[in-house]
């Protein structure tokens, strides 16, 4: 699992700039004799702001065309793919977990109603979003500056059993396609997601951090053309959209199964949970 995600890190801009960027830092550190020990010393945390930056810098910038050349055989670019890879794949780095945060004011609880947007595109309209809560208490929505680092009366922590969603999650590039071609919408010669015909099936899509980087258009596949000044037409383009635009690791909630209950993000417990 670990090797396949790893060669799927290599052949993505997102997942090239993640090696590079490690690479770069494992130098710093000496102490972390191999590629595995310094992976392993990255917070879950630092993962997910990374991985923000780079589907940034992908979408909006232009230094990811820095790793259009990268040699993706040379032996400290699999190692760094692979231990990465190896993190990412723990459990320690899953991010369908609960609770999670939403953001936004609630007055009540009820059914979402998704919709295609007008133009395609990865993202939803009318999904009930959350995001995983990291070990210091921000959530993915914070972390990426999305949101206010301070609590405040419209963040409210979601409770679910994470066993009795119908879940699709999205961790790499082969589970994007498959859910896209049991669910396409097409446009041109690309496949995007049908979210209402997603909504029969699934409850939620679950986009993990090495979802992020790995489900998008594979370099292999989709040669970059210069004649573009950023990697947004890239990520559009090829035989399926990338998922770039849903900038965090994050849930998008299709149908809200009975179980799950929502109370305001804070320490005052007596008030009673949202239904």
């Amino acid at each position: 699992m670990s090797t396949d995600l790893a060669a799927n890190l290599r052949d993505t801009f997102p997942g090239r700039q993640l090696i590079e960027w490690h690479l770069r830092w494992h130098t710093y550190h000496p102490e972390h004799r191999s590629a595995l020990a310094y992976a392993d010393s990255i917070t879950t945390e630092d993962y997910s702001g990374r991985a923000g930056m780079t589907l940034s810098s992908y979408l909006y910038g232009d230094g990811f065309t820095d790793v259009l050349d990268m040699n993706t055989a040379a032996p400290e670019v699999v190692e760094m793919s692979e231990a990465i890879a190896t993190v990412l794949t723990s459990s320690r780095c899953h991010t369908w977990i609960s609770p999670q945060h939403h953001h936004g004011r609630i007055q009540a609880l009820r059914q979402p109603t998704v919709v295609n947007r007008r133009f395609p595109c990865a993202l939803l309209d009318g999904a009930f979003w959350t995001a995983p809560v990291f070990d210091d208490g921000s959530d993915a929505w914070a972390l990426h500056g999305e949101h206010n680092r301070t609590r405040s009366p419209n963040c409210y922590e979601v409770h679910f059993d994470p066993d009795a969603v119908r879940i699709a999650h999205i961790a790499s590039a082969d589970d994007w396609v498959e859910l896209l071609n049991a669910h396409p919408l097409v446009h041109g010669d690309t496949l995007f997601p049908d979210w209402p015909s997603i909504a029969t099936t699934w409850d939620a899509v679950d986009v993990s951090i090495s979802g992020l980087l790995c489900a998008q258009p594979l370099i292999s596949h989709v040669p970059y053309d210069d004649s573009d000044s950023s990697g947004f037409t890239h990520s559009q383009s090829g035989p399926y959209v990338g998922v770039g635009e849903w900038t965090v690791p994050s849930t998008a909630w299709l149908r809200l199964p009975e179980h799950v209950t929502v109370r305001p993000a804070d320490t005052d417990l007596a008030r009673p949970p949202v239904r």
